[in-house]
């Protein structure tokens, strides 16, 4: 690049790490000795973006960090991308002032698939080794979800992985972290779409992912890296470059088609809370006994609220997607009851209705992720 001194070498040693059964090869990057000791901030170019490969571990920076953190001298301030939002860019004064490639840095936020959560995004940008004292010695970078601050190297980690490679993982993390996935944390389980299309909670229930790991083994099945992997990918491909390796996580969460663009439906259009919807049916002496079928092709909360008529006597149950009973209720006269249970992985369930007195039409509300 024209003007910008040529990004610095790493060399790039494995760690076994273990934790039962499983082992992971987490890169450790070191600045060899003939490294300048000044730097220069890269300037993001988009026909550059994706060509360098590598594992992109991070980790989640705590507070003491962030405190630390707060009195590093730096520069930036908030630049308007070229898509018009305001995005905020700190910079360590290892690199040389360059308001320039600052305003570059931001476009580049802009570029990707965002919402209005691109507003109170924190970045810092730094050179690896100053990142790896506030994110760890293992991490190519880090993310506060309480500060909504990303800490990310500024220029090429290595020779093999790019700085808006590590940069675009990091801030799926704070895409995640703007989203709601209730009853979970989106951050740890990803976004709601894609999260139930990847089957978390019921893989999670399974033993299959673990959310929320990230000092073990476990890492590498960590649906809320899975995701923010995931993301880069989207974007990379959005781009036009070269996806870098899968390599931080299981092959298990790498995503097609179909959750590609469910992650772009969660950012672009978040789910913002239950639906509501009314569903009736008439119990008579003939026909005792009814039964709703309910979709349910998000993960979440399931509730259902049954009203009986004046007189009638109802009994209820809630029955999953294998026709085994999850609660049982009884509504007597004009009175009402609810029923509850998580979603977490099945796709139907049912509500029988059956007549123990009278006659009429019972209603069921029900609230639905």
């Amino acid at each position: 690049m024209e003007g910008v001194a040529k990004p610095e070498r790493f060399d790039i040693r494995l760690r076994l790490l273990c934790v039962g059964p499983l082992l992971v090869a987490a890169a450790v990057l070191t600045a060899s000795p003939a490294a300048a000791a000044t730097r220069e901030l890269k300037s993001p170019r988009l026909s550059e973006l994706g060509v360098a490969s590598g594992p992109i571990r991070d980790s989640i920076l705590s507070s003491s960090a962030t405190r630390r953190l707060a009195a590093v001298a730096s520069w930036g301030g908030t630049f308007t991308a070229s898509t018009g939002e305001p995005v905020t860019i700190n910079v360590s004064d290892t690199y040389p002032v360059d308001n320039a490639r600052a305003q570059r840095w931001a476009n580049f936020f802009g570029s990707l698939v965002h919402g209005s959560e691109i507003s109170s995004v924190q970045v810092f940008l730094a050179p690896l080794d100053e990142v790896q004292q506030f994110c760890g010695q293992d991490a190519l970078a880090c993310y506060s979800p309480n500060q909504h601050l990303l800490v990310s190297p500024g220029d090429d980690p290595s020779a093999d992985l790019s700085a808006e490679a590590v940069v675009t993982h990091e801030y799926g993390h704070h895409v995640a972290n703007s989203r709601s996935d209730a009853p979970w944390a989106a951050i740890d389980y990803g976004t709601k779409r894609w999260s139930s299309y990847m089957q978390v909670c019921a893989k999670t229930a399974a033993g299959e992912l673990f959310p929320g790991a990230e000092q073990d083994a476990r890492y590498r099945l960590n649906p809320g890296e899975g995701f923010a992997e995931s993301y880069r990918v989207l974007n990379q491909r959005r781009l036009g470059v070269a996806e870098s390796p899968w390599q931080v996580v299981s092959n298990a969460l790498y995503p097609d088609d179909t959750a590609l663009s469910l992650i772009q439906q969660d950012i672009l259009a978040p789910w913002n809370g239950n639906s509501q919807s009314t569903l009736s049916a008439s119990l008579t002496k003939r026909a005792k006994t009814r039964t709703l079928s309910v979709a349910t092709p998000l993960d979440g909360v399931f509730r259902v609220t049954i009203r009986a008529a004046k007189g009638e006597r109802v009994g209820v149950d809630l029955l999953g997607n294998t026709g085994a009973r999850i609660s049982h209720t009884v509504v007597t006269g004009t009175s009402s009851r609810s029923l509850t249970t998580t979603v977490c992985g099945s796709r139907t369930y049912s509500v029988k209705l059956s007549l123990t007195k009278g006659s009429g039409r019972a209603r069921a509300t029900v609230s639905k992720a």
